[in-house]
Formats: structure tokens, sequence, C-alpha cells
């Protein structure tokens, strides 16, 4: 299977509070939430293409984060 998501934003808390207001404690809750709905959806050799924004952390936790999400991934570049 092929999966196409955009704009994920993973470690991005002002996308909790104040922009989407998603409802969670903090941005490591929204992680594990995600992380969780991703990997019951994903299987490990399904495609995700994304189309930009995964991730607002740092490069070594976006990183870890990509080693725990299933499938096969293609970042594509936001702007």
């Amino acid at each position: 299977m092929r999966y196409y998501i955009a704009d994920p934003h993973f470690f991005h808390g002002n996308l909790n509070t104040k922009m989407d207001c998603r409802g969670f404690a903090d941005a490591e809750e929204m992680n594990g939430y995600m992380l969780r709905k991703w990997n019951e959806k994903v299987r490990k050799n399904d495609e995700v293409v994304i189309l930009g924004d995964l991730s607002w952390g740092k490069a070594e936790e976006t990183n870890e984060l990509l080693g725990k999400l299933n499938g096969r991934i293609y970042l594509i570049r936001g702007t």
C-alpha cells in the first residue's frame, strides 16, 4: 500500500496549544498519539510519501522518530 500525508508537524508544541488546539497536554503526548496511530495503520513494507513538514524537532529527535515510524518513508521537502 502507498500512503500520502502532509504536515504532521511532530514536535510542534504551538500547533497543539495555539494553532489547531489539538487538545494534548503537551507535544510529547501529541507525538506519542500520532506515532501510535501511524503504526496502527502503516505496515513495515508500506510506502509513505510525506509531502512536507514532517517535524519541527531537532535533527537528532527527528531521526529517532523516523526509526520508529512503520513503512518505507519518502520525504518531500516543504516550503
